[in-house]
């Protein structure tokens, strides 16, 4: 069990819950770092109530699309070509957006917004499309994402929020069914529980031996969401076996080693 939290609790001890309603847009979850066969992941929340969750290590999908950074993100599959979607505040002082492809996946490609020809180097990535056939056409991707930390890339690099984000960072495919984010039957074992205050982000280990690993974010049954681990970003400290599965020091060690930089 993975606890950081506060909360007033109710009268028979538990906590009440009705003060644990901070909605699915309002929790974020990051891949912080790896350390050999171990990955840290952070879970932010951005709500102004408790958060009460689930979680649990899956096989990353065989295709997908993983955000390095604000400006950088890789794509794992075999596609045609990949529309990669920018935005930055251009010369007037307007804000900008630009989609533009970057061509073709054969097993995994990195892709950074800087290599775009007419955006400043400032540009941040707010969205990218891959495409596995022909016509390539902007919102018809067969696999979609926008950028889990496009708040935080515009304050960093913005100094501020200047575009509303309106998604959850997760793998979006559209021929899949409105009940494609339902887990069902899912046994209690193989769930770890994660509560979170108001404002307050939580890290903790997950075994990755093979490589990269995924973790599903949950609530109810349901998949909030879920993201591969950060293959190219170590650890700022040895992480232990003895870590895995529990809260893994303070946060402000892992979410920086998210470099956007």
């Amino acid at each position: 069990m993975v606890t950081s939290s506060s909360a007033e609790t109710a009268t028979d001890g538990g906590v009440d819950p009705a003060c644990t309603e901070s909605g699915p847009a309002d929790v974020r979850l990051v891949p912080a770092c790896t350390d050999d066969d171990l990955a840290v992941f952070c879970v932010t929340n951005d709500g102004t109530r408790p958060a009460s969750l689930e979680w649990r290590p899956v096989e990353p999908p065989e295709e997908r699309i993983e955000f390095v950074d604000c400006q950088t993100v890789r794509v794992v599959g075999e596609f045609v070509d990949v529309i990669v979607g920018a935005t930055f505040v251009a010369a007037d002082g307007q804000i900008g957006n630009l989609f533009e492809p970057f061509g073709g996946v054969d097993g995994v490609r990195t892709f950074d917004v800087r290599e775009l020809e007419g955006v400043p180097d400032d540009a941040i990535i707010d969205g990218i499309e891959a495409f596995r056939d022909d016509p390539v056409l902007p919102g018809a991707g067969d696999l979609a994402a926008t950028n889990p930390e496009f708040d935080a890339c515009q304050e960093e690099f913005f100094g501020e929020v200047l575009v509303e984000s309106g998604s959850d960072g997760e793998d979006e495919d559209p021929e899949d069914g409105a009940d494609a984010e339902a887990v069902e039957d899912v046994p209690a074992d193989e769930l770890e529980t994660l509560t979170i205050d108001a404002g307050e982000t939580t890290c903790f280990a997950v075994e990755a031996p093979n490589g990269p690993v995924a973790v599903q974010l949950l609530r109810d049954g349901e998949v909030l969401a879920e993201r591969t681990s950060a293959a190219d970003v170590d650890c700022s400290r040895p992480i232990s076996a003895d870590e895995v599965g529990a809260v893994v020091g303070s946060p402000d060690e892992f979410v920086d080693d998210r470099d956007r930089s």
